[in-house]
């Protein structure tokens, strides 16, 4: 495997799992010869452009199109053309790494059976189970903040680590070392929220919490291990926390 993420490593019982599960997004040994032109942000991409018109899809094959399934089509659609947006003007280099044609289908497929799963069950289970307008309200106003965060956090990094190398310690890194990774958690717990009064409710969190714990976690603990060899890291360390903020820090270093 190539690319500076998957060379990374957590460290200590994590590592097979980060190892085993790069395995998985750029390994897996069908289509080999897609390597060269195909990374992982092409399912990434594929996917979340195409969430909006699923939603609209299952809607229409179920002849159900309520405010509360607007509502979802409208946050979990503008998150995934809005993610698109980012990819032109400030894309995450991790998705950059290269994978075969398998794991690439195995990405797309993954995701699709885990993100919109919730839509799924809202849309499927009938008027019962659909958020009420005070559920749909709260999760409206989560994504917001998750949306902001995310996108915040993404493009102060880019753009600073454009004008200049180093670690990043203040901004929205001032306080918590992964805000947007944390961004990205809120925003997919509203869209699972969503399907909350379904008897299936706790599918869609099955799915993100292992995403969450092999995938998210491993990769914030192998950042802080590459992040340590600044000379700040000792005092950046002590005033934030690995993704929830440390609200007793402070911004006193600059990026």
């Amino acid at each position: 495997m190539t690319g500076p993420v998957v060379q990374r490593s957590p460290g200590g019982v994590w590592d097979k799992v980060w190892k085993g599960v790069w395995w998985i997004l750029t390994s897996i040994p069908i289509g080999e010869s897609y390597r060269d032109r195909f990374q992982l942000r092409h399912a990434i991409n594929l996917h979340k452009g195409l969430t909006f018109f699923i939603v609209g899809l299952l809607s229409y094959l179920y002849g159900r199109f309520t405010y509360p399934i607007a509502v979802y089509m409208g946050v979990h659609g503008s998150y995934g053309f809005l993610w698109l947006a980012k990819e032109e003007v400030y894309r995450d280099a991790s998705w950059e790494t290269p994978c075969t044609l398998g794991s690439g289908v195995f990405l797309f497929v993954g995701m699709a059976c885990s993100f919109w799963l919730s839509p799924f069950l809202i849309i499927s289970g009938g008027p019962t189970v659909e958020p009420s307008p005070e559920q749909t309200c709260f999760l409206v106003l989560a994504y917001a903040i998750g949306l902001w965060m995310h996108h915040a956090a993404d493009a102060q990094k880019y753009f600073v680590l454009r004008a200049k190398k180093g670690l990043i310690t203040n901004g929205m890194f001032a306080n918590c070392r992964n805000p947007n990774y944390l961004g990205e958690i809120i925003i997919y717990a509203t869209f699972a929220g969503f399907s909350l009064n379904h008897p299936l409710y706790y599918a869609p969190w099955v799915c993100l919490f292992l995403v969450w714990t092999c995938l998210f976690y491993p990769s914030w603990l192998a950042k802080d291990r590459s992040m340590s060899r600044y000379a700040e890291w000792p005092e950046y360390i002590s005033r934030s926390g690995l993704i929830i903020p440390w609200v007793f820090g402070g911004s006193k270093k600059s990026a």
